[in-house]
């Protein structure tokens, strides 16, 4: 990965991984299913590959599933809903950069994984990398804007952060050129150190100009101007609804910029708290984006059943959609009512989701299960699930059908088997369900 300019490694402090841990997804052995799947495919694999054609990339609705297990990539039809195939490429991807550059009119064909230590850029078409960029941190949240010309990333937040570390290093906010006919894409053309702040997502207003930062470390929330890059303001979380800090840590704004999400952590800093994390949930008001006003925090009084780790909007903001991995369900917020609605079972834990090109249904990768819940946001409820690679974690949607290859698909069969097959870069996640290598 090319590294910015000048920029040194980060010392321990202030870089904690937000998973120290990880469990290895295939410690209790290999599934039997599996072996037989796989093994299928690698003789079929080995048989066509003289003869299997490339495809032409052509644009239809589709979603992209990251398998941190195996390192593959699941390719969804998202107006079928059906899996087309799972190929190896040797990295992952726990929060991938969604909600923009993934519509039906978008022009974006690339996507944006957070890597552990920075970001990558890979074709749509060809699912080779066609940017890096280090940031010196392990976390980092991008978020590509509407117009695709830019990526904002945050780097170097997580709940595992010290809270008071003796040497800390300054988290920074990144602009990225994400523009592929500029002659400086790929490279950092922002960048904004924020001291010891943690800040842990970046999320962006529909136009575009407005980018939202909740800081773990600094209880703010921050307020990002896109063009020039810089800091608005930053506004205070307010105050705990039990023992600790608020400690904000993700956010989603909605499609139509008027409502903010943001998840809190309600308990302390670190690996190993000696005040739990609760969580909660906060609605705020962003329809004037530098005067960001909280409606609603939700607690477990209000009836959140477990804290939520991220989140996602329904085009209409009739309803939030919160990932609670803690009871193996999607808690749905109902907005007009600012009031748990719902708790939709998905047969395992999932940390994050994506809507679909046409915004029409919500994709949940569930790492437990090896599979994609499919939402419908007016149901409410799951209308089929989609079988993936191991752990699948992040989800984006797109427009393109990848270029995929034969020795991709037995490169493949042979990592769902547990083999180390080609690279395998690690991402940062938030949970022992995520294996981060």
């Amino acid at each position: 990965m090319t590294r910015h300019e000048d920029r040194e490694p980060k010392s321990d402090a202030g870089r904690a991984r937000m998973n120290p841990n990880p469990t290895d997804p295939f410690r209790n052995g290999i599934d039997r299913r599996r072996v037989l799947q796989s093994s299928a495919t690698i003789g079929a694999t080995a048989t066509l590959s003289g003869c299997l054609s490339e495809s032409d990339g052509q644009r239809a609705p589709t979603v992209y599933v990251f398998n941190n297990g195996d390192r593959t990539l699941s390719i969804i039809d998202a107006t079928t809903d059906e899996l087309i195939e799972t190929v190896h490429i040797g990295t992952t991807a726990s929060f991938p950069a969604n909600q923009y550059g993934t519509g039906i009119d978008s022009a974006s064909e690339a996507l944006w994984l957070n890597v552990s230590g920075g970001v990558k850029a890979l074709d749509q078409h060809t699912l080779e990398e066609i940017a890096a960029i280090e940031t010196g941190f392990g976390p980092n949240y991008p978020n590509l804007t509407p117009d695709g010309a830019h990526l904002l990333v945050a780097a170097g937040g997580t709940t595992t952060l010290e809270s008071d570390p003796p040497d800390p290093d300054d988290h920074v906010l990144v602009r990225i050129d994400a523009d592929r006919e500029s002659d400086t894409f790929g490279e950092v053309t922002g960048e904004i150190e924020v001291g010891y702040s943690g800040p842990c997502d970046m999320t962006l207003g529909p136009d575009g100009a407005y980018g939202f930062v909740a800081d773990i470390a600094n209880e703010t929330l921050t307020v990002l101007r896109v063009d020039p890059f810089e800091i608005a303001t930053r506004i205070d979380v307010g105050e705990p609804t039990g023992d600790g800090n608020v400690l904000p840590f993700m956010c989603t704004a909605s499609f139509d910029g008027d409502r903010l999400l943001v998840e809190n952590g309600e308990g302390e800093l670190g690996s190993d708290p000696e005040i739990p994390r609760e969580g909660s949930e906060s609605i705020w008001n962003i329809s004037d984006p530098e005067t960001p006003v909280e409606l609603e925090r939700i607690t477990r009084d209000d009836g959140l059943s477990a804290p939520p780790i991220t989140s996602e909007v329904d085009p209409s903001t009739d309803a939030a959609f919160l990932f609670t991995p803690g009871i193996e369900a999607v808690t749905v917020i109902d907005l007009e009512e600012q009031a748990v609605d719902r708790e939709i079972a998905i047969g395992g834990s999932a940390i994050a989701g994506a809507w679909g090109p046409a915004r029409e249904t919500l994709y949940v990768p569930v790492q437990t299960a090896n599979h994609v819940a499919v939402i419908d946001p007016d149901q409410r409820a799951v209308r089929t699930t989609i079988d993936t690679g191991e752990s699948p974690t992040g989800a984006v949607g797109g427009m393109v059908r990848p270029e995929t290859s034969a020795s991709q698909r037995m490169r493949s069969s042979l990592a769902s088997l547990g083999l180390p097959v080609g690279d395998r870069e690690s991402t940062v996640c938030p949970d022992d369900n995520c294996y981060c290598g």
